[in-house]
């Protein structure tokens, strides 16, 4: 699809926090150009929706190829979640760009291992110790296995803890909720309560929270109290509505 200044926001920023968007800036005149677009025609009909592409002719859109910065064509940038992640000068042949979509694109191993671990949580994580994900197409599939394992009935303390122990305990994403995680398995909290955080619940979550907070209030001796909240913070993520509520009473509370 043909992109202009007018339009860029919406076909592009907005999105790409659906999928993402790989945007050739290019122009009439450039035979580099000619060269890429059927590669790139190409590769979107390959990959069937996993990606939009979007041309951006810089001759008509100057204000783009200056915000950008494009100082020769064809550049071609990938968009995700409304930034640039990724991008390549020049008219690259089919197997590089392939490799820099794959590296940001779900892989059908992924999407598979996603699949089975609502449902099947330990066969997920036999798949996932098999697979050759890394990063954090690696973690992310042993969050969503972790998530999977506490919905089960009853949940499997065993499995979520061997889950817990493949995301890495610094530098991941998931480094923070993993830590809070094995606080509350430590502490014997139900996995009723552990489920409730980490999935969001806002009527439970905000229960336990409450609960919490009235034993801080009541008590100088808090201190296990207080590490089960923060840990609940991470659980929630920083920008829940309730870590945000929750810390600002937990401060008041404290000081």
């Amino acid at each position: 699809m043909d992109v202009t200044t007018a339009d860029f926001e919406q076909k592009v920023i907005n999105e790409s926090h659906t999928r993402p968007v790989l945007v050739d800036f290019w122009a009439p005149w450039c035979g580099p150009c000619k060269v890429l677009t059927p590669t790139l025609e190409a590769l979107e009909a390959e990959y069937a929706g996993k990606f939009v592409l979007a041309k951006v002719n810089t001759d008509a859109e100057p204000a783009l190829g200056q915000t950008f910065q494009i100082r020769s064509i064809p550049d071609v940038k990938l968009f995700k979640a409304g930034k640039i992640v990724a991008g390549f000068v020049g008219a690259q042949g089919a197997p590089a760009i392939r490799a820099i979509l794959d590296e940001h694109l779900p892989s059908a191993e992924f999407e598979a291992l996603l699949a089975s671990a609502a449902t099947k949580p330990a066969d997920a994580l036999l798949a996932l110790q098999q697979s050759g994900l890394k990063g954090q197409r690696h973690d992310d599939a042993a969050w969503a296995i972790l998530r999977g394992a506490l919905q089960a009935a009853p949940a499997d303390i065993s499995l979520i803890r061997s889950v817990a122990a493949k995301i890495p305990e610094f530098g991941s994403p998931y480094s923070e909720r993993r830590g809070a995680l094995l606080t509350y398995l430590e502490a014997g909290i139900t996995p009723e309560t552990l489920r409730a955080l980490v999935e969001s619940n806002a009527d439970s979550a905000t229960q336990y929270l409450e609960s919490l907070l009235e034993k801080i209030e009541a008590t100088k001796n808090h201190a296990t109290e207080k590490n089960l909240m923060i840990a609940a913070f991470h659980l929630l993520g920083n920008e829940n509505p309730l870590t945000l509520d929750f810390r600002r009473r937990l401060s008041r509370a404290l000081y």
